[in-house]
């Protein structure tokens, strides 16, 4: 259930940013589909109700434009759940594009967040110097399957 509760998390918005062809100065709007799959997910109880969490996934986001490039992601989250029910977690991801272009993120998840944020930390190639971010939610299909919304714009340089 706890890992069911933070793929829905983490799985809603690793999958954060597609990005078609990007040129210097250009703010991007990006949306669209993502799904995750857990590869990992290792819990440990520091004392009744306070867990610690690592998980280790990859997605797959599929952008709403057409023309914006599909991409996959891996992402490592750290996730810490409270005697009282309430949870935060903070991680990474890379996405992957097709033509060896990559983009950077960090992640924010938490029970105080109506909505999951992910921010752009740069990229490699077109990608480098990028920023930007927005938001994601990820419904949990199973212990290890999540699937879900991403929105947000990427920065170029």
């Amino acid at each position: 259930m706890v890992a069911r509760k933070l793929m829905a998390l983490f799985v809603s918005g690793l999958f954060v940013a597609a990005v078609g062809p990007a040129e210097a100065g250009q703010v991007h709007e990006v949306a669209g589909v993502l799904a995750c799959v857990a590869d990992k997910w290792e819990e440990k109880e520091l004392e009744k109700g306070h867990k610690l969490a690592d998980w280790v996934g990859r997605c797959v986001a599929v952008p709403d434009n057409p023309a914006d490039a599909k991409y996959t992601e891996d992402c490592k989250l750290k996730y810490e759940y409270m005697p009282d029910g309430s949870f935060k977690a903070a991680g990474t991801c890379v996405y992957n594009y097709p033509d060896g272009d990559k983009l950077f993120d960090s992640l924010e998840e938490g029970s105080h967040l109506k909505e999951s944020k992910y921010t752009i930390t740069g990229g490699t190639g077109k990608y480098e110097g990028a920023s930007g971010g927005g938001t994601y939610l990820c419904d949990n299909l199973t212990d290890s399957l999540c699937g879900g919304r991403y929105k947000g714009k990427v920065i170029t340089k």
